[in-house]
């Protein structure tokens, strides 16, 4: 694997397969030279296996890795701010950026030794092609509201790490600190109608997760990095990221394999509400139209009665 990601290697492919078809047959005719010192092939592997780690573990923050744990900003969570959260991680993975880079042109170095190229190759590895991520503060915070999304789904759960629910019999009791949505139905509504609505349920989970001291300032801190104007309050504005933009977003990172679905009622979303695939069941549908729509219906006549009610006392 080190010899393999080397610049050598990519030197030497263009050669063997001018057509970038890297099948078995180029792959297995590069000249591999063995090093000549046990000190120098044990240096070689020790860099290539840290490069390897630290690959996984960047693969491994991101929710589409099977092997994801916890999102970043909660393992690097240090205060009851996501803000100093997220300078943790910006922290993390520059060094490890760093790191990798300063791996892999080692792993250079000696290769050119070993193949005695030092006049034809230089050890030096641009920034666009070390392939781990960086922090990114809009990507960071939104796939936070997608993890928080999970944890409300019961995908996820904050007493265990990874996947916690993807089929079979659901368990309740593996929620203590955030419970999981009783039936795994989430109303998306331009307005709190229902107790489980998804801004106060995730308004919870940054209770939950960061504490109450600072929670007003860190839902200050998403909603300004969702673009929040002058004219919208904090939670208008994460109101208005789930209705417009995280199922669009959700779809993107699954590669249009979403594992929430949402229902909708059409273009003006006078109705929407998210599911998790894996908790769907005969009964999904039914108590959606019932628990939800009609009772949301039922609410929104109420409303206009009384709007209509304080509209002719005005007049009066």
């Amino acid at each position: 694997l080190g010899i393999l990601n080397s610049k050598l290697v990519e030197c030497f492919i263009k050669i063997l397969s001018p057509t970038i078809d890297y099948h078995e047959g180029p792959m297995s005719r590069l000249p591999i030279i063995f090093p000549s010192y046990e000190a120098i092939k044990t240096l070689i592997d020790t860099l290539a296996e840290e490069c390897i780690q630290i690959s996984r573990r960047d693969w491994d923050s991101f929710e589409t890795s099977w092997d994801f744990q916890l999102h970043p900003l909660l393992q690097h969570k240090t205060d009851g701010r996501i803000s100093s959260a997220f300078n943790s991680w910006k922290s993390h993975t520059e060094s490890q950026f760093n790191q990798l880079k300063s791996n892999e042109e080692e792993l250079n170095r000696l290769f050119i030794e070993i193949y005695d190229l030092s006049d034809e190759l230089t050890p030096e590895v641009e920034d666009k092609d070390i392939t781990i991520r960086k922090a990114d503060l809009e990507r960071d915070v939104k796939s936070f509201l997608s993890y928080a999304v999970g944890c409300m789904m019961g995908r996820y759960s904050l007493d265990s790490p990874g996947l916690i629910y993807a089929g079979g019999t659901f368990d309740p009791s593996k929620y203590k600190t955030f419970p999981a949505d009783d039936d795994g139905i989430i109303p998306v509504l331009s307005a709190d109608w229902f107790d489980d609505d998804i801004v106060a349920r995730f308004i919870d989970f940054l209770r939950v997760t960061f504490g109450s001291e600072n929670l007003y300032e860190n839902i200050d801190f998403i909603a300004s990095v969702l673009g929040k104007t002058d004219n919208e309050t904090s939670r208008e504005r994460i109101r208005k990221y789930f209705l417009n933009d995280f199922y669009k977003d959700h779809v993107r990172i699954y590669q249009k394999r979403p594992i929430y679905w949402l229902f909708t009622s059409g273009k003006n979303k006078a109705f929407n509400a998210l599911i998790y695939i894996h908790r769907y069941d005969k009964s999904t549908i039914a108590k959606m139209r019932i628990d939800y729509l009609h009772e949301l219906q039922g609410r929104l006549e109420i409303a206009e009665k009384h709007a209509r009610e304080n509209l002719a006392q005005m007049k009066d």
